[in-house]
């Protein structure tokens, strides 16, 4: 099956992409504005085309074949006050995308079986009190309601034969990598935050793996809707759903902001943190859909279980056109390990007590972390041969260090994921004071080893 993703490189995009990948479903395209940027920062074997909404551009080739379109490119509306100018760029970057991607499929080959594009809630209005709102609630004509309404026309109305259409109407999507929640945790964090406005409006919720396995559910069935609602059953008043957070965070919300402070700030674009929606999911449901994550505790205590304990999350993939029987013998060499690591670490391996990485190997290294000379000793906890190991830090810098390195054969190569776990040391204060260094460091770290890894394997 071929798929081809717009705004892979976006919040959503992004884990969607990981998953399909994780999923078997790895022939995949990419459409981007910035093919050189994308092609950088997607770690899987994904073809990238360029294209230009907003100029009416795109590659003839990028739609050849294709079987499933995902349409999530657009202009993100929270990222400043919306100007004149802002509002057309808003516009046109959704109705121009899809107008142009229908346009290509038209004059193509071959026809996709489904095109599924993103849309938003806002398409119901912004102050509509305590009302439930369903896919068969009436549409709005406000900006973001007449964004949302042309956006989704411009492909209902367009009827190529052969080929099914969806649009998923989002809310407010949480994550752990970035958007709504992530811009909301800083006051929450140092115990400022509280509700905004009179707290009474609705949001709209869903947790962001949720939403990405109802595009893959629209995508796998034969579902007979044209638009369905992308948020959890169970909306909640910004007044508990801040209470909510605080709960998860163990913070108190004592801080509320006021109406005229949010309009200062923001302009018209207030309206999405003072209005809202109370939407429910009738028609994914009615459809077989079942949510993971029903309810906003469970929610956050999954998104958040890193930040509440005081520990951070990375994860990297890299796929390398080599047999995974080679890549996972030349990481079970500990040695190889001084070949990837930058020299300005100055990491070598002092002693290990088994001639290869196995369950139980002890290792000790010597390093230099921004000159200061470390040494650190870690414990292989877990290792399968073949697929996967784990190390654990027994001594060293950090207050925990746990990397799991699995290795997935892939298209004719093998996708290496990392995924680290680390804590740094004198808690609240010194994440405060080294968190954002430590986790470039660990960045560029990773980035380093990337590239030297496509000169030894």
């Amino acid at each position: 099956m071929k798929i081809l993703i717009t705004g892979a490189t976006g919040l959503v995009g992004k884990r969607l992409l990981e998953k399909l990948f994780l999923s078997g479903f790895d022939d995949v395209r990419i459409l981007s504005t910035n093919k050189n940027r994308a092609q950088n920062s997607i770690p899987f074997p994904v073809e990238v085309f360029e294209w230009s909404p907003l100029e009416n551009k795109i590659s003839d080739a990028a739609l050849e074949n294709i079987d499933i379109v995902f349409h999530l490119a657009g202009e993100s509306v929270a990222d400043g006050r919306w100007s004149k100018q802002r509002k057309e760029r808003i516009l046109n970057s959704r109705v121009n995308g899809t107008r142009l991607l229908l346009d290509s499929i038209q004059k193509s080959n071959s026809t996709p079986q489904k095109f599924i594009t993103a849309s938003a809630v806002g398409i119901y209005g912004q102050d509509l009190s305590d009302k439930v709102i369903t896919e068969e609630s009436p549409l709005d004509d406000d900006f973001l309601a007449d964004v949302c309404r042309r956006w989704e026309s411009t492909l209902f109305e367009r009827d190529i034969e052969g080929m099914k259409v969806h649009s998923l109407r989002t809310g407010i999507v949480l994550s752990n990598q970035g958007g709504a929640l992530q811009k909301m945790l800083p006051p929450f964090k140092m115990g400022a935050g509280g509700i905004l406005g009179s707290g009474k409006q609705y949001m709209s919720w869903i947790h962001i793996d949720d939403l990405v396995d109802a595009y893959i559910f629209l995508m796998k069935n034969d579902c007979k809707e044209k638009a369905y609602n992308g948020v959890s059953p169970t909306p909640l008043t910004n007044y508990n759903f801040t209470k909510v957070l605080g709960a998860a965070l163990k913070r108190p919300t004592i801080f509320p902001v006021p109406a005229f402070v949010l309009k200062s700030i923001f302009g018209e674009m207030s309206d999405i943190l003072l209005k809202g929606q109370r939407v429910i999911p009738k028609a994914l449901e009615a459809e077989g859909f079942e949510f993971k994550y029903e309810k906003l505790g469970d929610a956050l205590d999954d998104i958040l279980k890193y930040e509440v304990s005081g520990e951070v999350l990375f994860k990297r993939y890299q796929w390398v056109e080599s047999s995974k029987d080679k890549v996972f013998d030349f990481f079970k060499e500990a040695k190889n390990l001084e070949k990837i690591t930058p020299e300005y670490l100055n990491f070598k391996i002092l002693h290990m007590n088994t001639d290869n990485i196995q369950a139980g190997s002890l290792i000790d290294y010597k390093l230099q972390v921004h000159g200061i000379p470390m040494k650190w000793k870690t414990k292989i906890s877990e290792y399968e041969e073949g697929k996967y190991f784990i190390d654990e830090q027994l001594k060293g810098p950090y207050s925990k260090w746990v990397h799991r390195h699995e290795f997935i054969p892939h298209k004719n190569g093998t996708l290496i994921s990392d995924k680290v776990v680390y804590k740094i040391p004198l808690g609240i204060l010194g994440k405060l004071a080294a968190g954002w260094f430590v986790k470039k460091d660990v960045n560029n770290i990773f980035n380093y080893r990337n590239k030297a890894i496509n000169n030894f394997i």
